[in-house]
């Protein structure tokens, strides 16, 4: 019996063996792919509900109809406010040009941003400037400067947000105060230090007049982003500014509308 086993294992297996054993191996296999299935459908499964808890827990990791990481989705109050620090040179245009060299200006503001690309700044601006002396030569007096002041309510809309450099238009109107002041240089003494003593100086006023307009302004500017990420920005911008002031008449002296470009150099946030 155990020789006769042994050459079953040794030389060929009868055809009556060879079909129990195929049919035992159909047998196990339909016991034993369902259990494989199952296992195969349930590491799906822990697969699918691992990424979805990755995806709860850091909703910012990409994938399908989600932000990327660089997308900004906050609303806070901070994203909305802005405000604004600059300063630069303005140059006289048309009649003004009479009245007013080149001087330095100031321009400071705040306001809200309804989006990234349109909002509206409340702005304090100041511009002076030294009178031509030829004008003062003219009309008899030694010195002279003019200050032009406004407070105006100026919408801004940006054009381009993307990337680090963008570009924006902004314009709007308000209330403007013209202050022109003629002067001299009086001597007031000698100033003494440790080093000796020099002649000390002061400005006295002469006269001035003033007046109270509307006004208006409409410019363009560019920005540049340190971060393209950030909110911050440096901007460099030129307006026109038009102001309606009264000129010299019976009842009023006065030099009469402004026209000038103030170009500005500052930071935006």
């Amino acid at each position: 019996m155990g020789d006769y086993t042994m050459s079953l294992f040794h030389g060929s297996l009868p055809r009556s063996a060879s079909r129990f054993a195929l049919l035992v191996a159909a047998l196990c296999a339909s016991f034993l792919a369902p259990s494989g299935f199952a296992q195969l459908s349930s590491s799906a499964q822990t697969h699918a509900d691992f990424d979805a808890a990755v995806q709860d827990q850091y909703p910012n990791q990409g994938g399908y109809n989600r932000q990327g990481y660089s997308a900004h989705h906050s609303n806070s109050l901070t994203d909305h406010l802005t405000i604004e620090l600059g300063g630069g040179f303005n140059v006289p245009t048309g009649n003004t040009k009479r009245w007013q060299n080149v001087g330095y200006s100031i321009n400071l503001g705040g306001g809200w941003m309804f989006s990234d690309r349109f909002g509206v700044l409340a702005e304090y601006g100041f511009n002076r400037d030294n009178i031509p002396q030829n004008t003062l030569t003219n009309v008899g007096e030694p010195n002279g400067n003019v200050h032009v002041w406004s407070l105006t309510l100026d919408p801004i809309f940006y054009y381009k947000t993307s990337g680090r450099v963008g570009g924006y238009v902004t314009g709007g109107g308000g209330f403007y105060r013209k202050l022109t002041s003629f002067t001299e240089s009086v001597y007031e003494g000698n100033y003494c230090s440790y080093f000796g003593c020099y002649p000390s100086y002061g400005t006295e006023v002469l006269s001035h007049f003033s007046s109270n307009q509307g006004g208006v302004n409409i410019g363009t500017g560019v920005t540049f982003k340190p971060s393209a990420d950030g909110k911050g920005k440096f901007y460099a911008e030129a307006r026109y500014v038009w102001v309606d002031a009264p000129a010299n008449s019976t009842t009023a002296f006065g030099t009469g509308t402004v026209g000038m470009v103030p170009v500005a150099f500052g930071f935006r946030w």
